[in-house]
């Protein structure tokens, strides 16, 4: 099945390098909203990101893969035109984007009037009522990905691993830092955890108890769980959920293991041993590696309401700055090394077999 992805956002980059996605489906197309600056660019295997829906090539298009962004600044008559044009040329609109019922009722006459075929992919993670109040023991090595926002590399480092590990044999249960990754074989944060329906003492169970069903249905070798946003508000304006995801996730669980991403900058080894120190005494997480992303905060956009805006940098732009910094601070460049550091610092755990 050939298809067309919108709305692209940089996040998504990881997903198409690394995901399985679903049997038949092949990326053919990528549509970026314009404004988010991403055009002309490539990705995957050398597919072009385009700004202009006419400049789609529809002959070679079946499916339109309606996927969700990082990005809040699209609205959904946006994303209504595209798939009203899009009707006109394919055979099926999957959606895996969490929209509104109205908008929903809108895709499906759209789909109905054309002729062609809705399929909703999106899986909703209910949370299961137990009378049981206790958190549950998770035997299985836990790691985290958390980091200083979005757009800093946490998706791409959470499949990675999954992939390297993969290869080697190990069975890895991912649950993402991102909505609606079960086209692609990983499991979505939960998502009761995003609404105001439960307090957050409930959440942290809720969330617990998930993990540990995981475990057991699963039988992983290792369980990668990846945190929304950041561990703290970026700005003034910008709160990235205060934190409260990691306040949530690190007490429900255990780390044996934490992988920290934080945005390009020029930074001083001060400045990640305080980082280090944040995590040990909010969190009662120890950092095992830094990574450093490929994205940056544009700074004007930090201090004005509206979407933060990120600039985009290559790997020799990172690594320029990073060979300056500690051994446990790593690049995309270094995925490799960061992975076989993974493998080591889990074989000091007795139920963690080396392969």
């Amino acid at each position: 099945m050939r298809t067309l992805v919108y709305p692209y956002d940089e996040d998504f980059e990881a997903v198409i390098k690394y995901g399985d996605f679903i049997e038949t489906m092949e990326i053919r197309e990528i549509l970026s909203p314009v404004g988010w600056g991403l055009q002309n660019k490539k990705v995957g295997e050398n597919i072009p990101i385009k700004t202009n829906i006419n400049a789609v090539n529809w002959e070679r298009i079946d499916a339109l893969l309606l996927i969700d962004t990082i990005r809040t600044n699209l609205h959904i008559n946006e994303i209504l035109e595209v798939v009203k044009l899009s009707a006109k040329f394919v055979q099926k609109i999957i959606l895996n984007r969490d929209i509104d019922e109205k908008s929903y009722a809108c895709i499906e006459d759209i789909c109905s009037n054309e002729k062609v075929a809705l399929i909703d992919v999106r899986r909703q993670t209910q949370l299961r009522v137990s009378d049981n109040k206790q958190l549950k023991s998770i035997y299985t090595p836990v790691i985290v990905v958390a980091g200083m926002g979005e757009c800093c590399n946490k998706l791409e480092v959470q499949m990675f691993i999954k992939r390297y590990l993969n290869k080697l044999d190990y069975n890895v249960c991912v649950v993402s830092s991102r909505k609606n990754m079960e086209i692609v074989g990983l499991h979505s944060f939960p998502t009761f955890m995003y609404g105001n329906q439960i307090d957050e003492s409930e959440k942290i169970i809720g969330f617990n108890h998930y993990i540990k069903e995981l475990e057991i249905e699963e039988n992983p070798d290792i369980i990668l769980i990846g945190i929304p946003g950041s561990i703290m508000p970026i700005s003034e304006k910008h709160s990235e959920f205060f934190g409260v995801f990691a306040f949530e996730v690190f007490n429900a669980i255990k780390s044996d293991m934490l992988l920290f991403c934080i945005h390009n900058n020029i930074y001083t080894n001060e400045y990640f041993e305080e980082l280090k120190k944040l995590c040990k005494y909010r969190y009662q997480a120890d950092i095992d590696a830094i990574i450093i992303s490929n994205h940056s905060y544009d700074s004007l956009s930090l201090q004005t309401e509206g979407t933060i805006k990120y600039l985009s940098f290559d790997d020799e732009e990172v690594d320029r700055y990073r060979a300056s910094y500690p051994d446990d601070v790593y690049s995309r460049a270094m995925y490799e090394k960061l992975a076989e550091h993974v493998i080591e610092t889990l074989s000091e755990y007795a139920d963690f077999q080396v392969m």
